[in-house]
């Protein structure tokens, strides 16, 4: 299920192309995304070296043009986005623009130093989430458009899903996993499934199910995952550490683009969803 299963990693970005062509980025995560990658590593440390008091505030400026490069790798994959052919990879596209402009103005605010260290910090974080949490959601829209489906039980799934969820920082949490119900298999690529269902927990998390419980079970003819607020009768379900992203604005749009792209239903309102994926055929 993760990339560490087999011993190996999916190519950062795809082959060459002709003169004159931008590369087209992987459809998988950013975590592994070379470039990409390597510029959120790079800006989620900017909070770490702010917060550091026994790092110079020198050290920080000398960085500070590498990680306005950083920001400026990550500018031009959300300004592509931003003129996709569908809506939903435009509107990320678009937060991605506005999380790169709040990110170089931070930059500029640190190189004045017009800030306490603690408030740069928080901002740093803040930013460097929304930067993480926009790329994810275009990773996934690319690919859900490309998958690579295989034969998975839609439980392992569920079990996989913090894995499967890129490979950046992340805000773990808690949900509840009923896995009573029959399990079946299902012929979907699990890194774009995974990942989605990780959307959608963070999406009725947002609308105010902090205690949650994930319902995985087969009917006839599919797979039924259910998220919900976690019931009294739910106390003895068992705990599963997952990771989520914060719900950015296009993140409903998102979601259900990609479930649409893979041929699943979803439905999502305010803190209850219910996904469903065809069975494996035989």
């Amino acid at each position: 299920m993760s990339s560490e299963s087999n011993g190996q990693k999916p190519d950062s970005v795809e082959p060459g192309p002709s003169s004159g062509t931008s590369p087209r980025l992987s459809a998988r995560a950013p975590s592994a995304w070379g470039p990409v990658r390597d510029a959120l590593a790079a800006l989620h440390n900017l909070g770490a070296l702010l917060k550091g008091a026994s790092v110079r505030y020198k050290v920080i400026l000398d960085l500070l043009p590498e990680l306005r490069a950083c920001a400026a790798v990550l500018g031009e994959v959300f300004e592509r986005a931003s003129a996709g052919a569908d809506e939903a990879t435009r509107e990320v596209g678009e937060q991605g623009r506005q999380s790169v402009a709040q990110m170089v103005q931070l930059l500029d605010a640190t190189a004045l130093a017009d800030e306490g260290r603690e408030d740069l910090a928080v901002r740093a974080k803040e930013r460097a989430d929304d930067l993480d949490a926009a790329s994810e959601m275009l990773a996934l829209l690319e690919r859900a458009a490309d998958p690579v489906p295989t034969s998975v039980s839609i439980q392992l799934i569920v079990r996989e899903t913090g894995r499967l969820w890129g490979g950046g920082p992340r805000r773990e949490v808690a949900v509840r996993f009923d896995d009573t119900g029959a399990d079946v298999t299902i012929e979907a690529d699990p890194y774009v499934v995974g990942p989605l269902i990780s959307l959608v927990l963070g999406l009725v998390r947002a609308a105010g199910a902090m205690d949650v419980v994930v319902r995985a079970s087969g009917a006839e003819s599919e797979a039924v995952i259910e998220v919900e607020p976690a019931a009294p009768a739910d106390a003895g379900v068992r705990p599963l550490a997952v990771r989520v992203l914060p719900a950015l604005a296009p993140a409903e749009k998102t979601a259900r683009r990609v479930a649409a792209q893979i041929g699943a239903s979803l439905e999502l309102a305010g803190t209850r969803a219910v996904l469903r994926l065809p069975k494996a055929p035989g």
